[in-house]
């Protein structure tokens, strides 16, 4: 599955949002697992412009996602706050990295969904990988029906993070 799309703000401003299936090869022995749920990842990438982005911009993307969550009710989200693009306008005085902000960006973000659609029950489930000298964020974001396999994904990933896998 491949689904992306792009949204323009400010002038010069645009933000593509791409939703991608996990392949088998990825990860498969997790795949066989899952059953009928798929894990599917969110990318956010500016495309142009350097503007951050405004609240009208986000809610969109929340619209968006939220319409594909109604479209595929087995899916489970997952959305990696990356550490490779800084935050644009982004005060220096903060004393927080691009990827903590993008988590806590990415935890509103879901309060708003969730507000923004009740009937879909979306949980999201924040994951938080402390190493010697860095914090790694996932968030999955899953109907709450998906527990079980949301639980087994967290699972995973903890084992990976462990070196067991």
């Amino acid at each position: 599955m491949e689904v992306s799309f792009s949204l323009t703000y400010k002038e010069g401003n645009e933000i593509r949002v791409s939703l991608s299936s996990f392949t088998d090869t990825a990860i498969p022995d997790l795949i066989g697992y899952l059953g009928d749920a798929e894990i599917v990842e969110v990318s956010l990438v500016r495309q142009c412009g350097e503007d951050m982005a405004d609240l009208a911009t986000l809610s969109k993307v929340v619209e968006r996602i939220g319409k594909f969550l109604i479209e595929n009710p087995h899916v489970i989200l997952y959305y990696y706050c990356d550490e490779m693009n800084e935050i644009p306008g982004m005060r220096v005085s903060r004393d927080i990295s691009s990827p903590e902000y993008r988590n806590h960006l990415f935890s509103l973000l879901y309060s708003k969904g969730a507000r923004q659609f009740p009937e879909l029950q979306i949980v999201d489930m924040p994951i938080v990988f402390i190493g010697e000298d860095h914090k790694t964020f996932i968030h999955l974001i899953y109907r709450e029906d998906l527990q079980d396999k949301a639980d087994m994904i967290k699972d995973y990933l903890n084992d990976i993070a462990d070196g067991v896998k």
